[in-house]
């Protein structure tokens, strides 16, 4: 009984890691997203539109 316990313990902490992993690189993926975005944003302040850079 204990060693089945403890098997079934080790697969929940598999399953737990894999999905805290999945969902942190979800989180990390949207992060990145939104940080280029904004950078987009703010370098398109920079040149408005109609503007003629040379």
């Amino acid at each position: 009984m204990n060693l089945e316990a403890g098997i079934r313990f080790i697969v929940f902490l598999g399953l737990f890691g894999i999905t805290n992993y999945l969902m942190m690189l979800k989180r990390y993926e949207n992060d990145i997203k939104k940080k280029k975005l904004l950078q987009h944003k703010k370098i398109s302040r920079l040149y408005p539109k109609g503007s003629l850079i040379l």
